[in-house]
């Protein structure tokens, strides 16, 4: 070989070798191309879920403000199995204007059943309301071995209004062991400042026996309260009616309590609110004090 084709050679090995080395370098290039553009197919179907994805806190405030409480993890507690007996019980009822109870010391007073307000429906703005010791009263009753059961101040004005207050009611009993009846208590109606005003006798017991209806298919007993001068005659309410359909529980005030004699009022009674300036031990306050001419036995 002469030294030209040596040198000729040299150079088309030189020409290979470059040659190669171009193609490696393309090569990789056109790897971290497609690499690139699956990462880059990757992170835009991410992006794609993500967008349909709600956001989790969004999520969570969504939930929290429609959940009702047995959906937030509260379950709904059994109702007692009791049957009703013929005794005479000695009772309160109380609210938040009784402040802290010391329930333990309200039963070693002898203290048998609690009727207990959980909440209220306002004169004028019509807002439901919690009582802000409920809670406290019905759990520190049942604890005490009192049995509890629970009103509600009605001003409602319509079917729909009512039934909004029946479904509240229910929805918050779910946690408590409800014994005593479920109330549907109605006052001030006469007042012109409330929202009730020159609603017609036949109106408002059409809205009471809408609530206690709906109480009562949900488990509860309904019981209807109202002083005896509003009963008397069918004055305020139909009460021959109401009397028909459910208890009733009547206010009389005498002027002395014997427990011997009953309420001046002719008309059918179950349980008779006797005063309200009453002193019973572990409450500071003055409480309205009652008697139940029925009560109940655990089975």
């Amino acid at each position: 070989m002469t030294k030209e084709e040596a040198e000729g050679k040299r150079i088309d090995y030189r020409k290979c070798a470059a040659a190669g080395g171009i193609l490696a370098v393309l090569l990789l290039m056109l790897l971290s191309f497609l690499a690139g553009g699956r990462e880059e197919e990757g992170q835009s179907v991410m992006q794609k879920a993500e967008e349909v994805k709600p956001r989790k806190e969004e999520t969570a405030d969504e939930e929290a403000m429609t959940e009702s409480p047995a959906e937030q993890g509260e379950e709904a507690r059994e109702l007692p199995r009791v049957r009703e007996v013929e005794k005479e019980a000695v009772g309160i009822d109380v609210s938040r204007f009784q402040e802290e109870i010391d329930w333990p010391q309200v039963a070693e007073a002898g203290i048998e059943f609690a009727m207990i307000r959980i909440g209220c429906r306002g004169s004028v703005s019509g807002a439901i309301v919690e009582d802000d010791k409920a809670r406290a009263n019905l759990q520190g009753a049942a604890d005490s071995g009192i049995y509890a059961g629970a009103y509600f101040f009605s001003t409602a004005v319509n079917e729909a209004e009512v039934r909004e207050e029946a479904e509240w009611v229910c929805e918050f009993l779910r946690e408590y062991p409800i014994v005593y009846p479920v109330v549907y208590n109605c006052e001030g109606f006469q007042d012109e400042s409330s929202r009730q005003y020159g609603m017609t006798a036949e109106e408002r017991t059409e809205l009471a026996k809408i609530f206690l209806e709906q109480v009562e298919e949900a488990g509860y007993r309904g019981m209807f309260y109202a002083s005896a001068g509003e009963l008397k005659d069918g004055l305020c309410w139909n009460t021959e009616e109401l009397e028909g359909q459910y208890k009733i529980w009547v206010a009389y005030y005498p002027e002395e309590y014997s427990g011997e004699e009953g309420p001046a009022y002719e008309g059918k009674y179950d349980m008779w609110q006797y005063t309200d300036e009453g002193v019973v031990p572990g409450i500071r306050t003055v409480v309205d004090r009652n008697v139940a001419y029925f009560g109940y036995e655990l089975f």
